[in-house]
């Protein structure tokens, strides 16, 4: 996505991985944001030209880029829907309605799961889910564990436990209903606070917040 750094002009930053040119709109930070498009538009056609791209596959994971690329001649055009955009805290004005214009320009359809996939179905002729996979070797050590870890074995039984991130998506009130409603309940949630204030997860005796935890740790935690 563009990024905002002090610079003379816009210009393009390319960076090699591993084989990969990855190419990122550099904007100065006191621009008017109403040139944002043109801008960005600009910079598309300067990459077009310089490394002589001639109609590629143009794909989308945000419709936000739609607006300045919209003008680019493209063999074929996916947009890998991979999670609910506009059900995140901040998002952009007009971004559903410029979902509802890149699905009618898209060729092809994915999305990050079952819900995702339900709502573009019904909007796309050639929609694909792609859901979400399991580990499932690393985490059946859960099924086989018996130790708890540190910070969790002293925690009551019955547990309830979620591992994840815990952000806007995350239904507090419901957590914080449960954990009022059935305090004998030990309701346990591993994973970082990403976009919400720390204060807005529920704060009681059985509700508790262990924090984000190595990958390796996470089928203990389930076991």
């Amino acid at each position: 996505e563009p990024l905002a750094e002090p610079c003379p002009t816009p210009h393009l930053r390319s960076v090699d991985r591993q084989g990969v040119a990855v190419v990122t709109p550099i904007l100065p930070p006191d621009r008017d944001p109403a040139l944002d498009e043109p801008m960005l538009g600009d910079l598309m056609d300067h990459l077009f030209r310089t490394e002589r791209i001639r109609r590629p596959v143009l794909w989308y994971y945000t419709p936000m880029a739609l607006p300045w690329t919209r003008h680019l001649a493209a063999a074929a055009t996916v947009y890998d829907s991979m999670d609910y955009l506009a059900g995140f805290r901040g998002a952009p004005v007009g971004l559903l309605g410029l979902e509802e214009d890149l699905l009618r320009r898209t060729d092809l359809v994915f999305s990050g799961g079952a819900s995702l996939h339900a709502r573009m179905i019904a909007r796309h002729p050639d929609a694909h889910c792609f859901p979400s996979s399991v580990d499932v070797a690393h985490f059946r050590r859960a099924r086989e564990t018996v130790a708890d870890p540190p910070d969790q074995a002293g925690l009551g039984r019955p547990r309830i436990g979620y591992a994840g991130v815990i952000d806007e998506r995350i239904d507090l009130d419901l957590i914080d209903g449960v954990a009022a409603a059935r305090p004998e309940l030990q309701v346990v949630l591993v994973g970082p606070i990403a976009k919400i204030d720390p204060s807005d997860v529920p704060s009681r005796p059985n509700v508790h917040r262990l924090g984000m935890k190595p990958y390796a740790e996470l089928p203990d935690y389930l076991g």
